[in-house]
């Protein structure tokens, strides 16, 4: 009868490293070919005050870009409230104040909502 330590020890032996169907799996996902917004270390925010596109790196709290981006509007611009990533015939994704920034690929556009898209 085998212990407990042994079963273990055959488990991670390195003849089960040289598994054919465990090297398959490891080479498909080391040869996986990653898109183009995945080597980004940056996300765009579109500003509709500013008219400009500003970056930011990504992982940046939104409610600090925002602050950033209301720092340079001048007086009598309309204030970005806050961030939304948008995709013609999706639903907007809102970044809460804490929420990072990331790039959500293909179609989508980050940008800010200003106060005045809520007047009805």
């Amino acid at each position: 009868m085998k212990s407990m330590s042994s079963r273990n020890n055959s488990s991670l032996s390195p003849s089960r490293w040289k598994d054919p169907h465990l090297q398959k799996c490891r080479r498909r996902r080391l040869l996986k070919p990653k898109s183009n917004n995945s080597l980004r270390k940056f996300v765009e925010v579109i500003c509709k005050s500013l008219g400009r596109t500003r970056r930011f790196a990504a992982g940046t709290e939104a409610g600090f870009a925002i602050y950033l981006i209301i720092k340079k509007l001048d007086t009598g611009v309309p204030l970005a409230s806050h961030i939304e990533a948008v995709k013609e015939g999706e639903e907007p994704v809102s970044f809460g104040p804490n929420a990072f920034l990331v790039d959500n690929g293909d179609g989508w556009k980050v940008e800010t909502v200003t106060e005045v898209e809520f007047v009805f």
